[in-house]
């Protein structure tokens, strides 16, 4: 089952809201410096797919997984997760 975890400036305890089972749920208690560190992986990596140079995108691609890649996994719960900032 794919879930959907919307990151954001939702709310004031730096949460995200994740669709499952046909509903929006809010889940709170994401740190403020560490969601923002995590969206701003993200962004870094979405930018790298601009990039004309295959090895230098998959290289920031290692780079940031290797960041944020625990931080964001300890909130998808190892599921089929699509992450939208």
């Amino acid at each position: 089952m794919v879930q959907f975890m919307v990151l954001g400036n939702i709310g004031s305890d730096a949460g995200y809201w994740v669709y499952r089972d046909g509903h929006w749920e809010h889940v709170g208690g994401w740190g403020v410096d560490s969601i923002r560190e995590v969206q701003a992986g993200l962004a870094v990596l979405k930018a790298s797919t601009q990039l004309r140079t295959p090895e230098l995108a998959e290289s920031i691609a290692r780079l940031v997984a290797g960041a944020i890649g625990s931080e964001l996994a300890e909130h998808t719960g190892g599921e089929h997760t699509v992450v939208i900032t």
